[in-house]
């Protein structure tokens, strides 16, 4: 071949190769941020959110169907809502992130209301109080994929009520996670005509509950109900069973993991929970709109963590991120570039109040502009502990 010829030939392949390499680099970036507990005491739910990003990041690396590249950026904030406010804050003024994800705790969700509304960023939380999102008019950057304890304690009263349960103590964490809980628990419990006979708290830190529960169960209740997360719903649990509580215990949707089910299973035995589709999604008919995303999600996620399973944490941030890239989706189809970052930031905002009927992994999404949550109870069951496992309670 002579040198012309073969000039001639390389420039076509370089050529070609350029052009065929042209539109992936052509596209936009997109920054995702988020912040996650993946240490500290509550690194048992930001792990699996943690991972679920993680998992949506390996997806999202394999498909050419966006109109964007995405960029992922997390950081922890070892369960401390001081640290969850510096990160944020960092996400939005040095990351350039489009929309940031966070936090794993009420506690920090709260704590960085504030940076999102001065920064016009639009927030997914993974915390569960309604506080985080209401009211809306004040929440206007701010949305949540984690059911409320509202809307979960739509399912535990109808269970309570159908089981003739008409008095009921209360114990919950000593911060904003257990006092936006027992303000909810209250309220639902007058709507349903149920008496809350003795309310009790006490910190994530603590080791002895044994006062807190000797007093609940020396009140006239028919059940308690605790609202915390591990380990200490365990470790209150099993304080009751020691002073000879043998009646019903319930726990709020904060227990719907498996580090709950892995300390010392046998002591929880017979316990109650408000729990996501994801805890129960074998048992739960093949009819329902959730049952392909979950079934999806869960055979990805055994396989990438090597046959662990995901929990409500792990729904809640693979959510924020599949919610997070359709308001994406949408607020390019409108015509803003990612390269706006204000404009991109407000129009993604403003694109996650159109998406409805979105089925997800954690439930339906309808959000609008008087609702930053968007669920209904399709997604939400009460389960009961059996045998290391949560199975659908009758």
């Amino acid at each position: 071949m002579s040198f012309d010829r073969f000039a001639a030939v390389a420039a076509v392949l370089i050529l070609t190769s350029i052009t065929a390499s042209a539109p992936a680099e052509e596209k936009p970036e997109v920054v995702i941020g988020s912040v996650v507990a993946s240490t500290g005491p509550a690194s048992g739910l930001g792990i699996p959110e943690r991972n679920a990003i993680n998992l949506f990041e390996d997806d999202l690396a394999k498909r050419t169907d966006l109109p964007f590249r995405v960029r992922f950026v997390t950081y922890d904030d070892s369960s401390d809502p001081t640290r969850s406010v510096i990160n944020v804050r960092k996400l939005i003024e040095d990351d350039k992130a489009h929309i940031v994800i966070c936090c794993t705790t009420t506690p920090s969700s709260m704590a960085i209301l504030d940076v999102v509304k001065n920064g016009k960023t639009p927030n997914m939380a993974l915390g569960s109080a309604a506080t985080i999102v209401e009211p809306v008019n004040e929440r206007f950057w701010t949305f949540k994929t984690v059911p409320t304890e509202s809307l979960m304690f739509k399912r535990i009263f109808d269970h309570m009520k159908a089981h003739g349960i008409k008095k009921v103590a209360f114990a919950g964490l000593d911060d904003s996670y257990g006092e936006s809980g027992k303000v909810e628990f209250e309220r639902a419990a007058k709507e349903y005509g149920i008496q809350v006979v003795a309310s009790e708290r006490f910190s994530r830190t603590d080791t002895n509950f044994t006062p807190q529960a000797l007093r609940l169960s020396q009140a006239d209740s028919d059940a308690v109900y605790l609202h915390a997360i591990p380990p200490s719903a365990n470790l209150v649990h099993q304080a009751l069973s020691r002073v000879g509580f043998r009646k019903a215990i319930y726990h709020g949707a904060g227990v719907a993991n498996w580090t709950f089910l892995g300390i010392n299973p046998s002591s929880i035995e017979g316990g109650l929970a408000g729990v996501g589709a994801v805890m129960v999604y074998d048992r739960i008919p093949a009819e329902n709109v959730l049952k392909p995303v979950l079934d999806n999600l869960v055979e990805k996620y055994e396989l990438k963590f090597g046959g662990a399973k995901p929990d409500m944490f792990t729904v809640s941030g693979w959510d924020s991120v599949l919610v997070s890239i359709e308001a994406m989706k949408r607020a390019m189809a409108a015509g803003i570039s990612p390269k706006d970052i204000d404009a991109f930031r407000a129009k993604t905002r403003d694109a996650i109040e159109t998406i409805k009927e979105f089925p997800a992994a954690t439930g339906v999404y309808n959000y609008s502009a008087t609702d930053h949550l968007g669920l209904d109870i399709r997604g939400m069951f009460v389960a009961v502990v059996h045998n290391g496992r949560f199975e659908i309670a009758k």
